[in-house]
């Protein structure tokens, strides 16, 4: 027996414990660098069905007792870095730093090898080291003993760490692994298996794609294979040497939804650059660039093959009649929704093919209502039912988060769309001869516009409609917080003694140094009136009761009243157009504000402010578009004439 100190700091040896998955990785590598043509993984279970114990075995060279007292005594200075070929048959090698063998402790804290060599006498024969991880600077060697066991080495790893039982419990294991030798087992004709089931990438490849890279002022080349998976796989982009060797892993860096994949960056540098390596995710001269080449190559790739993807499922939803929209998108927020559904729609896509045609019709059906109706919901809906990694939402999130989220987009392209037509359909509504001839001012032009108040302005909100004068300025004192109890007090009257009714009452709040009110009174009339000395009448008596009203004279409020019709006489025209008053002001005295519009006037402003929005749409409204609104959103404030027509 004997005991073997390792030359270097306790300290270092613990920077040498990677994660379990790539502590297994370690001893795989471990044993494929000794030329093995078989390596397997197993575990041993405890009376609960845990794991207790993973043992590694390969039909490799082994070891000798010369040959393990020379690795397991120094770091770095292993016999991979002279030669870069195994011994017998000349496969390039993963490990030369002669670090590998400290990553079993990763998987538990006490490690046995048992390695058979042949001996130069012709001789088998068998060694068995053991090491703690309580004590990572000693590991004991056996005398050689004679034995008739094929060469090869076994690792038994015992008293397995938490993180280990978890890690390694896990269900596709083997799939990882798979991503982690895929370029070694295309290369070489060796078998792996864990727990029985041999690793392969072949199985779970959907698509491979290689590239050659170049970096300005280097003349090396550089080559990415990327492999996308048909399982769900954690992304990641390998940096290996030129044999595709995995040295390190880093994340990829890029979106792609929809797609599982691992990228493997080639360049016989990354072997020389040594630790340094650790720094990919810096800024390090020798490997910043071609990571930066491999992300640009990977991002034109994965949007060349979405649209290809996207076109195929597409084609294949629409021939199966499972798609959910027909014919061709024609307006800027149709096609916006069409994207939508269609970048959505494939990120979900390995969920929705599990089912039957019914099931994904229903599917897609399903997930193009949620993104219409409630696209705040995607996110859970994508987490709990498609069961999509977090990271592929998050990655879902930021592709369609382009300053505002394309949901938000299409929810307020809809809204100006559905503006511009609400004002193609007033204007049919109030200028058409036979529908301005039948419309009422208070059942149905009223009743709409009650409803489409962002016609007068986005900054007012609706807070009193057709009600008692009294009722409207009780919640206007309510809005200023005044302590004021209206419940005894006078009704508002005209000069005649009658109560006022107002039509529509738009306020907004102005806020700075005192809490300015601003208030809107609107008095509509019907299409066929014309507006002339007794409509500016009627409404003069509404501002004249507010401002007589010692109650409502705040000195931080202003009141501005608007009577509003498709046309005025010459009378009232000339009164809107005094030369000591804005145009179309009738009457100003302190905080009143009397105004005669027109219909015309206030559409005109209207389009005006969706104009810029309408022009980005490239959407064009027309009288049917405009009818047909109005039919489905206010259907029983419509004239009869309307109606029929739409």
């Amino acid at each position: 027996m004997t005991k073997l100190t390792v030359k270097v700091g306790g300290t270092h040896l613990e920077s040498l414990i990677k994660k379990p998955l790539h502590g297994v990785a370690e001893m795989i590598w471990n044993g494929l660098d000794a030329d093995a043509g078989k390596v397997t993984v197993d575990v041993k279970l405890d009376a609960l069905g845990a794991i207790d114990a993973v043992v590694i075995k390969d039909d490799g060279t082994g070891m000798t007792k010369e040959q393990a007292e020379k690795c397991f005594s120094f770091v770095g200075d292993s016999w991979k870095a002279e030669r870069g070929r195994s011994l017998k048959e000349g496969r390039a090698l993963h490990g030369r730093e002669g670090q590998g063998r400290w990553s079993a402790f990763s998987i538990g804290d006490r490690v046995k090898w048992v390695s058979t060599a042949e001996y130069p006498d012709g001789q088998n024969r068998q060694i068995t080291i053991r090491g703690l991880r309580g004590d990572l600077q000693s590991f004991d060697v056996s005398d050689p003993i004679p034995t008739s066991d094929a060469p090869g080495t076994s690792v038994e790893i015992d008293l397995i760490t938490t993180q280990a039982s978890v890690a390694l419990d896990r269900p596709n294991v083997e799939t990882s692994l798979a991503v982690i030798f895929a370029l070694y087992l295309e290369a070489y004709p060796v078998v792996v298996s864990w727990r029985g089931i041999r690793i392969s990438g072949d199985l779970i490849q959907d698509n491979r794609t290689d590239f050659v890279l170049s970096v300005d002022g280097v003349d090396e080349e550089a080559k990415l294979t990327v492999i996308e998976w048909k399982k769900k796989i954690p992304r990641s982009l390998f940096l290996c040497d030129q044999n595709g060797m995995a040295l390190h892993e880093i994340q990829p860096g890029i979106q792609a939804p929809g797609f599982d994949f691992t990228a493997y960056l080639r360049r016989g540098m990354f072997r020389e650059i040594g630790h340094d390596i650790l720094l990919a995710e810096m800024e390090h001269e020798e490997i910043s660039p071609w990571v930066e080449a491999a992300r640009s190559a990977m991002r034109v790739h994965f949007k060349e093959r979405s649209i290809e993807r996207r076109k195929q499922l597409i084609s294949q939803w629409k021939q199966e009649g499972t798609y959910p929209y027909k014919g061709v998108p024609v307006t800027g927020v149709e096609v916006a929704e069409r994207e939508m559904f269609d970048v959505v729609a494939l990120a979900a896509s390995k969920a929705v093919e599990t089912s039957d045609r019914t099931g994904r019709k229903l599917s897609l059906r399903l997930l193009r209502e949620s993104l219409e109706s409630r696209p705040g919901a995607l996110q859970r809906v994508l987490a709990e039912v498609l069961e999509l990694p977090d990271e592929r939402i998050e990655e879902l999130d930021r592709l369609l988060a382009r300053g505002a989220s394309l949901p938000s987009i299409i929810s307020a392209s809809k809204t100006i769309a559905d503006r511009l037509d609400f004002l193609t359909g007033l204007d049919v509504m109030l200028f058409d001869r036979e529908s301005r001839r039948t419309t009422l001012e208070r059942k149905q032009l009223h009743r709409i516009l009650a409803q489409e108040t962002w016609l007068f302005g986005e900054e007012y909100a609706l807070t009193g409609d057709d009600e008692r004068l009294t009722s409207v300025l009780r919640k206007y004192l309510h809005m200023l917080d005044q302590d004021v109890n209206l419940a005894d007090e006078r009704e508002v009257l005209r000069d005649d003694g009658s109560q006022a009714i107002v039509d529509l009452m738009l306020s907004r709040q102005v806020q700075h140094h005192d809490n300015h009110v601003e208030n809107l009174v609107i008095e509509l009339k019907r299409p066929n009136v014309i507006i002339g000395r007794d409509q500016i009448t009627q409404i003069e008596e509404y501002a004249f009761a507010v401002a007589s009203d010692e109650r409502f004279a705040q000195p931080n409020a202003s009141w501005e009243f608007w009577i509003v019709g498709n046309d005025m006489n010459p009378t009232a025209k000339r009164k809107a157009g005094q030369s000591h008053l804005p145009p179309g002001v009738v009457h100003q005295d302190g905080n009143v504000r009397i105004w005669a519009k027109t219909w015309a006037e206030i559409i005109g402003d209207a389009r005006h402010r969706l104009k810029f929005v309408e022009r980005s749409l490239e959407y064009m409204s027309t009288r049917d578009n405009g009818l047909q609104y109005l039919r489905e959103t206010h259907a029983r404030y419509l004239p009869t004439v309307l109606q029929e027509s739409a």
